[in-house]
């Protein structure tokens, strides 16, 4: 099986947190092809991406290229924190693009052992409410969710972060089913 997978995954922090997952989808047989992707950080490679990539080369496929033909990508996240931040900060404008780029093709896959459903990030003890009173709390990111979920079409999805790398696999359509 071949797997896109975004440039930014796989340099600075990212790549040395990413390391895991990688391995693990590597021991399972899948290659992974660094890409420009539009949006998520995981693609499956179909037939129409792997002959743009065989006639342009990976390095010259761009995100606008791969816009149309991607049919479902995953956006990976380490916890619910992260969450936060791209929903609940300055970062939500970016965010928000990516959702309207997705139009209903994404996966948000949110490694955060403790939620196995998205019921239970309404119970979520947010760590730096300790700290700050205004931080965001679980019944206002559980809402916020449902809210991405229900307009920008998003599926979403709870793993421990030992098992993301044959989750993207699963999701993908690979082994693992």
């Amino acid at each position: 099986m071949l797997i896109g997978v975004d440039k930014n995954q796989l340099t600075g922090s990212h790549g040395a947190s990413n390391q895991r997952k990688h391995s693990q989808m590597v021991r399972e047989g899948v290659q992974l092809v660094p890409l420009r992707i539009p949006f998520g950080d995981y693609i499956r490679i179909t037939d129409d991406i792997q002959a743009l990539i065989d006639k342009r080369g990976a390095e010259n496929v761009h995100k606008r290229d791969l816009q149309d033909l991607i049919t479902i990508s995953i956006d990976t996240k380490k916890n619910l924190q992260e969450v936060c931040g791209n929903i609940c900060s300055r970062q939500h404008e970016r965010f928000r693009e990516e959702l309207v780029k997705a139009q209903g093709r994404l996966v948000l896959l949110i490694e955060e052992p403790s939620i196995t459903i998205l019921e239970d990030v309404y119970f979520w003890d947010n760590p730096r409410r300790k700290y700050s009173p205004k931080a965001t709390t679980g019944a206002s990111l559980y809402k916020s969710l449902c809210t991405i979920r229900q307009e920008y079409g998003v599926d979403i999805r709870f793993c421990n972060r030992k098992d993301t790398g044959r989750e993207i696999i699963k999701i993908l359509g690979g082994s693992n089913e």
